[in-house]
Order: C-alpha cells, then sequence, then structure tokens
C-alpha cells in the first residue's frame, strides 16, 4: 500500500509539471495570426506572424524554423530588421507552436510541410517570396525550390539539415515511438525532464557562441515539452535521414538564386556535409563561411543574414563562390564579386 501511494504521489508531481507547462504556454505565449489551409490540410491552421509592408519590386521573406522550437526563434532575430526593408512572414511549421500538426499522414516529410507553406501563403495572397530555412527548415526550403522553382524568389538555406549523415538520432525518439511506455515518457518525463535541461541545451545549440539573455524564455521554447509538441518534433527529427536519403540527390536541379550561410564551427549540423555540399551542388549559389561561428548565425551575424535575404528580395544575382567572414570582421570575397 505504500509503495502505491508513492507511486501516485510521484504521478501527481510529474502531471504537475507537464499540465502546468502546458498552461503557461497559452498565458505566457499567446497566439499571433492563423491562416486556414485547404486541400489536402482542409481544416488545419498554420501560425504566423506577418511585419513590414511590401515594396515595389523587393520580394516578401518567409522564414522556416528549425527542430526543437518555433517561429519565436525567427521573430526574436530576423523578424524586425527585416521588416524594414519589407514584408517578412515567420511560420510555426506543422505541429510546431501553435500550428495545427495537420491530418496528413506523411506530414513529417519535408516536402509535405513545404506542400502546407505554399498552401497558406497562397492563401495569404503571397506569390513568389524569398524563403529561408533554418536547420531543420532547410531541409524544408529546399524541397519547395525543387517542386515549385517559379515560384521561388531566392533560397537561403541557413545552418541546414541537407544531406543524409552518419549514425542515428537521440535515444530519446526511439522511445517516444514505443507503445505505453511512449505515452508516459511524453505525458509524464518530459516537462519535468526538459525543465532541468532546457538551458545546458540551449547554450550547446549555441556553442561556441553565447545565446541572448533569457533566450529560452523569450522564444518560447518551454512549448516544446507539451506532449503533441514533442511526439511532433521527434517524428520530424527521427524521419529526416530517411526523406533526405531520397531527395538529396536532386539538388543540382535547384535552379533558384540560392544562398547559403553556415558557421564554421557548428557541432549541431555540419557544415562540410550538408551546408558546403549544397553549395556544390547549385550551380552559381553563394556560400558564406562565419570563421568560429556556431548552429545560430542569425543571432551571431544579424546583418550578415539580413544582407543576404535583403540581395535576394530585390533581385540582386549572388555572388557565386564563396564568401568567407572571419572572428575579427575581415571578409574574403570570390573575385566575380570584387569585380
Amino acid at each position: 500500500m505504500e509503495s502505491l501511494l508513492l507511486l501516485a504521489v510521484a504521478l501527481a508531481v510529474l502531471w504537475f509539471f507537464a499540465s502546468g507547462g502546458a498552461a503557461k504556454a497559452a498565458t505566457m505565449w499567446p497566439p499571433d495570426k492563423f491562416v486556414k489551409l485547404d486541400g489536402d490540410f482542409d481544416g488545419a491552421r498554420l501560425h504566423y506572424v506577418d511585419r513590414g509592408e511590401a515594396k515595389p519590386g523587393v520580394s516578401t521573406v518567409v522564414l522556416v524554423h528549425g527542430a526543437s522550437g518555433n517561429l519565436r526563434d525567427m521573430e526574436m532575430s530576423l523578424v524586425e530588421p527585416l521588416s524594414r526593408e519589407t514584408r517578412v512572414i515567420a511560420f510555426d511549421r506543422p505541429g510546431h507552436g501553435w500550428s495545427d500538426r495537420t491530418e496528413h499522414p506523411a506530414i513529417a516529410d519535408p516536402a509535405i510541410q513545404a506542400k502546407a507553406i505554399r498552401n497558406a501563403l497562397k492563401n495569404l495572397g503571397i506569390e513568389k517570396p524569398v524563403l529561408l530555412g533554418h536547420s531543420w527548415g532547410g531541409s524544408v526550403v529546399t524541397a519547395y525550390a525543387l517542386q515549385w522553382p517559379d515560384e521561388v524568389a531566392g533560397l537561403l538555406p541557413l545552418s541546414g539539415a541537407l544531406y543524409p549523415w552518419s549514425g542515428g538520432v537521440a535515444w530519446y525518439h526511439s522511445v517516444v515511438r514505443m507503445p505505453v511506455i511512449g505515452w508516459f515518457f511524453t505525458n509524464f518525463l518530459v516537462a519535468p525532464g526538459g525543465k532541468f535541461l532546457l538551458e545546458k541545451g540551449v547554450e550547446g545549440n549555441f556553442h561556441p557562441d553565447k545565446p541572448p539573455a533569457n533566450y529560452a524564455e523569450k522564444t518560447a521554447l518551454p512549448m516544446l515539452f507539451r506532449p503533441k509538441e514533442f511526439r511532433a518534433n521527434s517524428e520530424d527529427t527521427a524521419q529526416l535521414k530517411g526523406y533526405l536519403e531520397r531527395r538529396s540527390s536532386r539538388y543540382g536541379e535547384i535552379a533558384v538564386p540560392t544562398i547559403v550561410i553556415t558557421g564554421n564551427a557548428d557541432y549541431t549540423v555540419s557544415p562540410k556535409i550538408h551546408s558546403y555540399a549544397l553549395h556544390n551542388a547549385v550551380e552559381g549559389s553563394e556560400l558564406i563561411k562565419l570563421k568560429g561561428t556556431g548552429h545560430m548565425p542569425h543571432y551571431a551575424h544579424t546583418d550578415v543574414v539580413v544582407d543576404a535575404l535583403v540581395r535576394l528580395a530585390r533581385g540582386e544575382a549572388p555572388r557565386a563562390g564563396e564568401t568567407v567572414i572571419h572572428a575579427d570582421g575581415r571578409v574574403e570575397m570570390p573575385s566575380a564579386a570584387a569585380e
């Protein structure tokens, strides 16, 4: 009897953490705007923020966040400076932040998420935007450019996850998929565990750069630990490698103006395996290599990312070749750009 009582108390405490996180999300980080989807996604909504105004000759910029996050990561870093130049929209990917996961059976596929975002853009009246995808979002925007090249003004994979890699994914992604145990794990253990590991996770993702003060709170990162979102994120992450194995061989077909940005000290997504390889595959692309920068260049070098996006939005051709920006500010540009 005593053991059962202790178990009940333990479960009650865990449930408190889990339910408290969900309630906090609703009050601390309320949603902004929703756009209804139709067709294959009929009945679902995507959450987005919409800032700035469209200007003649300048394309709208669309921002797609990575794994384990939501649009607030983009909003905190890029939305405000970009909004001074053009209209900018950032989406919560399906199942993340306040966006519905949708009922599509293959929604973990980056190409299907690209289709959902295209659906949303059509319903918002946005034509031919510049697309930025950070990390996991890089696979979404490259899939978009492959499927609808005539509808994309420019492409910017930022520290993108773009090619299959050696090894697997974190252990807990397997646990989430287990019957019964996975349900217990996501509903009772993820929220309290995430609370204690959150700051170390943020520091590791930014390393060797320093994250902004209160980054997790300001970007609504604890929303990740809600059971439905955690499962969606796990599904996305666990299945990504398989999708990239099938699709990355087509990157040579990308025919839209492309600028690739990465930090050479990114230990989350290998720049050599992903960004450098994409640059080599896409003819005429520009690679901006940030020396000593990690996985979050949109914070460490916001100005560089904004400049690249604005150039694409204005219809300027990429500076074909490799631009290296050193930690001390020195810039090495391709000869074609200097001429």
